[in-house]
């Protein structure tokens, strides 16, 4: 061997020592414990006779004959370790380890208060209200896809702070400040730092009131994580392109898309040499209670967007209200590129102030006291659907991020279907929960952690078989009753492995919850991983109906009150026809039952007792008296609905009986007077009864 050999294969030896010295750090083993897996009829007495310096410290499972022994003897950990390896008894030994939970927690200076990535029920939040963050941080928390892009996110608000510490703004380098030329060739003269569509410059930055918004969202979709200060955002450090479309016109809006679109054509068109590898974008601005039909262009914009690849993340109305019903833009817009966000609180709960539409709006994220960056260098919180929506955007830059180089491949083929992909793996990811039960299209929060585990359900590792999920969700509260089945296509015997055990194609009798399923092919070891979420209605807890006796001239009404979350309810008294309005007419006292069931087609029955229906003879409401105030005459009119015998009684102020008359009177329109020319000047009441009804006036006496 010559010398140079010699000394390349030193080195090499030498860093392959050192890099397992890196990889595999001695302090997680506990050197004096071993866990052994003894051969199939021998016992663990057998094995301390031949090794009399270990003792037992637990069973760990007497089915498989696994133990977990203590040593005390001086010999080397290493040396002990195979002494075992070698015994007669012995199928499989190994050190005990120490065992970390799989999460990143970043060492950001207020992460603590960043309830909305890890919520371990701090300051009396609801734990696992959050994202799950620090678990898919713990998968990748990086800002760049496997094969080197660049990601961006462009946050479509007003201006922003360029100099903030905890903020990777995105930089165009193609383009020379302050010349006045294109030099990138996208249309656009010297937006180094993004675009000003308010103004039609690249002046963007700012630190007073109009940057304060925007930077906020920036610091929750990419601030930069585990740099020791400040916050963590969902996707740590993603570049953020920062756009102001001036929270003025449409025509902002639509200027400022185009914007985005230019650049990641020119991305697309230069092979990443110039322009943006822009993946989503994040709007948290619109019109309350409008529709798409008068805002075509806008709602256009999507599509236009998602068919270079863009995902779009909108925030829904700050108000409570349905938009399927009353209306919102951009939330309502039907584009398939759309994700639409509702705000999510402390208690995993729809804040009160946001709305929400089963049809339109996609799923709900943190959006409730949610602490970020602000302008020079300061954090604070912030409440708004304008703060769920870039827990969303950033999502999306976050599963680009940790996807495979096979999908990433496959997304600069077809960008189109791969953003889609991409969409059905995050809201496949939700994590279901009451709150948004039938207001959703997906009755969850978003979860970054499923998120990222349903990227996996991509055929990175070209398996030769396909698979899929088909579900059954649970039918009634309470029960037990869904189901998963597993569908293969291609290759030949497979095996399962579910999240819960069950190693069967199909399992059944599924609570509610979030399952994975391994699929393997026993000939190849290739696997698919599929994810799926079993849903339940919301309980329906009823109260006391409210009942309301007849008047005399209308029927009296029962109205059916119940709850079931935000569930939809259909309510009926013959349990036949069922109404969306809970009010019922009943024209006479008995027994009644109320029917109410929810969108699942559960039923409960509540028993309802009526005995109070007043005379229908009454007369109605509507008594009127004039002149008021009355001089020497007081005329009296009103409507009865049957002929009836009324009594008229007319007192002062201290209760006492000035006047009253019991007459007869036919159906119809009534009229008659009393006379008050000897009446003191002063207040009266004139009381009109029959039966149990009374019906009141005031009047005035002055003459």
């Amino acid at each position: 061997m010559t010398p140079m050999k010699y000394l390349v294969l030193v080195f090499f030896t030498f860093l392959q020592l050192l890099t397992y010295a890196q990889w595999q750090p001695e302090e997680t083993r506990i050197l004096n414990q071993y866990i052994v897996m003894l051969k199939p009829g021998h016992s663990v007495e057998q094995l301390l006779k031949d090794a009399p310096n270990l003792k037992i410290k637990e069973a760990l499972s007497t089915r498989m004959n696994i133990w977990l022994l203590e040593r005390n003897t001086a010999t080397t950990p290493e040396n002990y370790l195979a002494k075992l390896q070698s015994n007669i008894h012995v199928k499989l030994v190994q050190f005990n380890h120490l065992v970390k939970e799989r999460s990143t927690i970043p060492n950001d200076t207020y992460f603590v208060s960043q309830w909305n990535m890890l919520n371990t029920g701090q300051n009396g939040y609801l734990p696992g209200a959050d994202i799950d963050a620090t678990e898919a941080w713990d998968i990748n928390h990086e800002n760049v896809t496997v094969n080197g892009d660049t990601i961006v996110v462009a946050i479509i608000d007003g201006k922003f702070d360029l100099a903030h510490e905890d903020i990777n703004y995105f930089t165009n380098y193609n383009e020379v400040p302050g010349n006045g030329i294109d030099d990138d060739g996208n249309g656009y003269i010297d937006d180094v730092n993004g675009w000003n569509a308010a103004d039609d410059n690249g002046d963007i930055n700012s630190t007073g009131s109009s940057a304060y918004h925007s930077t906020h969202l920036a610091g929750i979709t990419g601030a930069i994580g585990n740099n020791g200060k400040g916050v963590a955002g969902v996707c740590w450090g993603v570049k953020i392109l920062p756009i102001n479309y001036g929270n003025a016109t449409e025509s902002n809006v639509v200027k400022s898309y185009n914007y985005v679109r230019e650049m990641r054509i020119l991305y697309d068109n230069t092979f990443g040499t110039k322009g943006a590898f822009i993946v989503s974008t994040n709007s948290s601005f619109g019109q309350d209670k409008e529709h798409p039909a008068d805002y075509p262009i806008w709602c256009a914009l999507y599509d236009s967007l998602g068919a270079q690849g863009i995902l779009s993340a909108a925030a829904t109305a700050n108000g409570s209200w349905d938009v399927d019903v009353e209306g919102d833009i951009p939330t309502e817009c039907p584009s398939n590129w759309l994700i639409s966000v509702t705000n999510t609180n402390t208690q995993d709960r729809r804040n009160s102030g946001s709305a929400w539409g089963k049809v339109s709006i996609d799923l709900g994220a943190p959006g409730t006291n949610i602490y970020s960056t602000i302008p020079s260098n300061n954090y604070s919180t912030m409440t708004g659907t304008s703060m769920s929506t870039p827990h969303v955007a950033g999502a999306i830059a976050a599963m680009y991020a940790a996807a495979c180089k096979g999908l990433i491949d496959a997304y600069y083929q077809k960008p189109d279907s791969i953003a889609l992909l991409m969409k059905e793996y995050l809201l496949n990811g939700t994590t279901w929960i009451p709150a948004m039960n039938n207001i959703t299209t997906t009755g969850g929060r978003l979860n970054l952690l499923h998120a990222m585990q349903n990227l996996s359900n991509f055929n990175c590792d070209t398996c030769s078989f396909s698979a899929s999920l088909q579900k059954t969700n649970i039918s009634c509260y309470g029960i037990n009753s869904g189901m998963l089945q597993a569908t293969v296509q291609g290759g030949s015997t497979y095996s399962y492995h579910w999240s819960d055990g069950s190693t069967a194609a199909t399992v059944t009798s599924l609570a509610p919850g979030y399952y994975m399923l391994t699929i393997t092919d026993d000939s190849t070891g290739c696997s698919h991983i599929l994810t799926e979420s079993i849903h339940y209605p919301d309980s329906i807890a009823l109260q006391s109906p409210h009942i309301i006796p007849s008047d005399g001239l209308t029927p009296g009404t029962i109205t059916l009150v119940a709850t079931a979350g935000n569930d939809t309810l259909l309510y009926s008294i013959d349990g036949f026809s069922y109404q969306v309005t809970p009010i019922f007419s009943i024209g006479s006292n008995g027994s009644y039952t109320g029917y109410i069931k929810n969108t699942e087609g559960c039923v409960i029955q509540q028993s309802i007792t009526v005995n109070d229906i007043d005379d229908p003879s009454a007369p109605d409401f509507n008594i009127l008296l004039h002149p008021n105030p009355a001089g020497e005459i007081l005329n009296v009119s009103f409507t009865l609905k049957k002929a009836a015998t009324l009594t008229t009684t007319v007192t002062n102020t201290l209760g006492q009986i000035v006047y009253q008359s019991k007459n007869n009177f036919n159906s119809g329109a009534l009229n008659y007077s009393i006379n008050t020319s000897k009446y003191a000047n002063g207040l009266y009441y004139l009381n009109i009864t029959s039966g149990k009804t009374v019906r009141s006036q005031k009047f005035m006496v002055a003459k």
